[in-house]
C-alpha cells in the first residue's frame, strides 16, 4: 500500500484525495491545508481519516509518505518541492504551472537530479481517453508527417466573472490566470502530440478586469502560434470572457490525413480525398458512484494517472505518457517566452 501526503485544501484534498484513495494499493495517509483549515466533505468517503496538518513542512518531514502531491497555489510549488526533495522524498506529483519562472523549473530539475528524486506534473489530461486514442493514431503514422496543430477552446465566463470573485486567480502576482491555469496543459498537450517547440509567440489578455468587487490583472483569454522542430505550425488559443463558450476543439492536420477532438469526446479521423468517420469516446471503467460531480468528471484522466504511476512506482514499468520533471521545465520556458513577447 503506498502512502500518499498532499499538500493543498482546494484540488488536492476535493478532487485528488478521493480518487488516489479509490485506487486499491494507494491511502492518503496525512494531508496540509495551507490557508483554509477544514477539511471537505469529499473526503468523507477515503479508506482512512488523514493526520490533518496546518503546516506543510511539519508534514513533510513527520510523515513518511512514499508520494507526495503538491497541489497548493503555483506561487508555493517552487520551495515546496525543493523542501520535500531536499527532506527526502523520493516521488513528488507537483499541480501546473510547475513553478512561476523556468530559472525556478531550472534549479528544481538539477536538485532532484543531485537527490535521485522523481519528480512527475500532473497533465493527467493525457490520460483522457480521446487524447490517448489520438496519440495512438500520431504513432501509427496516420495522418502523415504533422502539417499543423490547432488547440482552441472558448468557455462562456463572462456573467460569472462579473458576479464572482476569482481570488488568486485573477491576481498576476500570485501567477494567477488562464495561461497558467489551462495553457500549461495545453501546451504539454502541443509537445505531447506535436513535438518540441522552435519556435513561439503569444499574448494575454484581460477581458474582464473588475468584477464581484475585485481589481483583476491576470490573463483571462491567450493566444499563441509558433512552428514545431519538426517544421509543424501551431495555434492555440483560449478565450473565457465572453457569453457564449463552443468548447474545447483539438485539430492535428498530416500530410496523409487529418485527426480532430471535440470536447474531449467526439474523436474524428480521415485519410486524405477520404470523408472524415465519427465516434464517441466512452470511458469504459466504472465511475465508483460515492465521488462528488465534479470529481467524476476527473476520474477517467486522473485514476488512469494513479494507476500509471503505481506501475511505474512499484513495478518499475515507465510509461512514455507520464509527464516528468523535465516536461514541467520544457513548458516553464514556453511560458516563460510567450510572456516576455
Amino acid at each position: 500500500m503506498i502512502k500518499v501526503g498532499i499538500i493543498g485544501g482546494g484540488f488536492g484534498l476535493k478532487v485528488q484525495a478521493p480518487i488516489i484513495d479509490s485506487h486499491p494499493d494507494m491511502t492518503v495517509t496525512a494531508v496540509s491545508t495551507v490557508n483554509r483549515h477544514q477539511l471537505p466533505e469529499e473526503m468523507d468517503c477515503l479508506k482512512h481519516t488523514p493526520i490533518h496538518y496546518k503546516n506543510w513542512q511539519e508534514m513533510v518531514t513527520r510523515e513518511k509518505v512514499e508520494l507526495l502531491f503538491v497541489s497548493s497555489m503555483p506561487i508555493h510549488h517552487f520551495k515546496m518541492v525543493k523542501y520535500a526533495i531536499e527532506n527526502g522524498v523520493k516521488h513528488i506529483v507537483c499541480e501546473k504551472p510547475f513553478t512561476t519562472t523556468s530559472d525556478e523549473s531550472r534549479e528544481l530539475l538539477h536538485l532532484a537530479e543531485t537527490y535521485d528524486a522523481k519528480v512527475f506534473l500532473d497533465f493527467e489530461w493525457r490520460y483522457v481517453p480521446g487524447r490517448q486514442k489520438m496519440k495512438k493514431l500520431l504513432l501509427d503514422q496516420y495522418v502523415g508527417d504533422i502539417l499543423h496543430m490547432e488547440y482552441h477552446v472558448s468557455n462562456a465566463q463572462y456573467q460569472k466573472m462579473l458576479s464572482n470573485q476569482r481570488g488568486w486567480l485573477g491576481e498576476k502576482e500570485k501567477f494567477g490566470g488562464m495561461l497558467g491555469a489551462l495553457g500549461s496543459h495545453m501546451i504539454d498537450c502541443l509537445r505531447w502530440l506535436s513535438g518540441e517547440v522552435k519556435v513561439v509567440n503569444g499574448m494575454v489578455h484581460t477581458h474582464v478586469p473588475e468584477g464581484a468587487g475585485e481589481v483583476r490583472d491576470a490573463d483571462d483569454s491567450f493566444f499563441i502560434h509558433g512552428v514545431t522542430i519538426d517544421n509543424a505550425t501551431f495555434s492555440l488559443q483560449l478565450v473565457t470572457g465572453v457569453n457564449h463558450g463552443f468548447g474545447s476543439s483539438l485539430k492535428v492536420f498530416g500530410t496523409q490525413g487529418t485527426v480532430a477532438l471535440i470536447n474531449d469526446k467526439q474523436l474524428a479521423a480521415g485519410k486524405a480525398n477520404e470523408k472524415m468517420m465519427e465516434s464517441i469516446e466512452e470511458y469504459e471503467k466504472e465511475i465508483p458512484s460515492h465521488l462528488s460531480e465534479r470529481t467524476k468528471s476527473y476520474f477517467p484522466a486522473f485514476y488512469t494517472y494513479v494507476t500509471r504511476l503505481y506501475d511505474y512506482l512499484v513495478n518499475g514499468n515507465e510509461d512514455p505518457d507520464l509527464a516528468t520533471i523535465e516536461d514541467g521545465h520544457r513548458s516553464q520556458e514556453i511560458i516563460d517566452t510567450i510572456l516576455e513577447s
